[in-house]
């Protein structure tokens, strides 16, 4: 959802584990910092091609700029609600993620999110579908009581101008048809003998309460394919406050800590990924602990993640790992506690997470031997900045995919104000949703990207990418090459014409073999300097 709010708000807020079977820049309203980073969308993430982008892998086809099969695993971690100033500005408190994970990777500074506020932009990172007016209100329907939602869009028909719509269905809702793929369903069709691609989402704290949360008992802890029961097609969805026993405002008080939410978990909005419930158990499941280590002692790992990145070979080859919303930063004070034991959440909750969890995956074979490509990024920027790289598609039935009508609702609860005006953003009127275009997208969040062997570490690279290039980029590396909405194996929006993937100015370094990069920064080895999966400083 929108920036930390204040109460009151929208409820928001050891044994081996199964292997899976394997726009130009925008009006931005209000806030003056958003005002500042927009004018940094003014080049086109859009190109007809660039020169070596193309690895000989089809004609007139711009691929990912790496051999194919040197990439075979890909992580996605999103952190919650900041903008690319917060989170990687020189007055950032996310000290570990700027200090030690910075330095050795390379940070894209014109990243953008594609709409506002948290639910469309991880739909949009896995299935390349665009906002419509209900997941850019957190699937919120009521609101009034800001009740949460699991309704099927209707009437989830496909769009019938695949040129500006490619890959898109019709309709208002969350949960999408069957027909509607995600890059997990893509890897299953390549798994054609059952040891080959794979995926998995790790969703922290699913499962902890099953009884909110759904889903069916998985024997590492918690449930796996948590998700509300539908009826023809509707349910109601428990998840959107966390609860726990430090629970302020809206969060609910409870002996039991589950800081778990559906909105940030994407897959479970697909049925192309419920429909099996086998098949969703194996790959939708719970993150795992971290018990922290004390007195010179290292932190020890449970559950799924730490299983499966054992071995390169148990190693998915695509991962999203979602944090709970204390550890993610969405809750600026936690229902239960984040990774260090303290209720603060925020870029400092984050920040506290990545330091144990980022050591583990960077320590990772597959992580290692070069294999291996981490994004860390923001769902969303600032609320009041709707800024979009130039060209990105609005989507069917709504024209304004940084627009988000949850936000803009006089209510009660605030004195009769809307929620963009509790968070400082003006030039909007309540109730009534802006001009066409004024709004073309989620704002500049930035992203670090991180790989062993392509990178060169410590650079910072100024090109316009989004979500919908991020996934075009990922099935590229991951070798889907057929399908989607472009017939050349890129789904929805990342199909659309002329869209780029990650080219030569992100994969910048060649291998000199081993960890090492083309700057010969010896990466292989652990040396205690946080670069090689040990931990580094905070």
């Amino acid at each position: 959802m929108s920036d930390h709010l204040p109460s009151p708000r929208p409820a928001h807020l050891g044994s081996p584990a199964r292997r899976p079977r394997r726009r130009t820049p925008a009006l931005v309203l209000g806030l003056a910092v958003a005002t500042a980073l927009a004018t940094l969308a003014s080049v086109s993430v859009l190109s007809a091609g660039r020169a070596g982008a193309d690895p000989g892998r089809g004609p007139g086809t711009v691929r990912a700029a790496v051999p194919p099969g040197a990439i075979r695993h890909v992580v996605v971690i999103d952190l919650e609600n900041e903008s690319y100033a917060s989170t990687f500005g020189p007055g950032s408190v996310a000290t570990y993620l700027n200090r030690t994970l910075v330095p050795q990777g390379e940070l894209l500074s014109d990243y953008h999110a594609t709409g506002h506020v948290s639910a469309d932009n991880y739909l949009a990172q896995v299935s390349g579908q665009a906002p419509n007016l209900v997941t850019s209100s957190d699937c919120i329907t009521n609101l009034t009581t800001f009740a949460g939602s699991f309704n099927d869009i209707a009437p989830g028909t496909p769009d019938p101008n695949p040129a500006t719509e490619p890959g898109q269905v019709d309709g208002q809702g969350c949960v999408y048809p069957s027909s509607v793929q995600t890059i997990g369903n893509q890897l299953s069709a390549l798994d054609r003998d059952g040891r080959g691609p794979t995926w998995r989402e790790y969703a922290e704290d699913m499962g902890n309460v099953p009884t909110r949360d759904g889903g069916t008992a998985d024997p590492l802890g918690g449930t796996d394919c948590a998700h509300p029961t539908q009826v023809t097609g509707l349910a109601a969805d428990g998840t959107n406050s966390a609860q726990g026993p430090n629970a302020t405002g809206s969060q609910v008080h409870a002996a039991t800590a589950d800081q778990y939410v559906d909105r940030h978990n994407p897959f479970i909005y697909f049925h192309a990924v419920t429909d099996g419930t086998a098949y969703c158990a194996d790959h939708v499941v719970p993150l795992g602990t971290v018990t922290v280590g004390t007195g010179g002692r290292p932190d020890t790992f449970q559950g799924h993640l730490a299983t499966d990145f054992a071995r390169a070979s148990t190693t998915p080859a695509f991962s999203f790992v979602t944090p709970n919303v204390c550890d993610d930063g969405h809750d600026a004070s936690c229902a239960g506690t984040n990774t260090d034991g303290t209720t603060t959440g925020g870029l400092v909750g984050a920040d506290a997470w990545l330091s144990h969890w980022m050591p583990l995956i960077l320590g990772s074979p597959a992580y290692r031997d070069g294999s291996m490509l981490i994004t860390i990024t923001t769902d969303e920027g600032a609320v009041g900045d709707g800024s979009a790289v130039a060209g990105e598609l609005p989507g069917p039935g709504n024209t304004n995919p940084g627009y988000s009508p949850l936000l803009n609702i006089p209510s009660a609860s605030y004195g009769g104000k809307t929620l963009y005006q509790v968070l400082g953003v003006t030039g909007i009127t309540p109730g009534v949703a802006p001009p066409a275009g004024t709004l073309p997208g989620g704002g500049l969040v930035g992203a670090l990207l991180l790989n062993a062997r392509w990178i060169t570490p410590g650079t910072v690279n100024a090109t316009p990418y989004n979500h919908y290039s991020a996934l075009r980029s990922y099935e590229d590396l991951l070798g889907i090459t057929t399908g989607g909405s472009d017939g050349r194996g890129h789904l929805g929006m990342a199909g659309a014409t002329g869209l780029a993937p990650f080219g030569p100015d992100v994969f910048n370094a060649r291998p000199a073999g081993g960890c090492e990069s083309a700057a010969g920064d010896r990466r292989g080895r652990p040396g205690g300097d946080g670069r090689c999966g040990e931990p580094g400083p905070r």
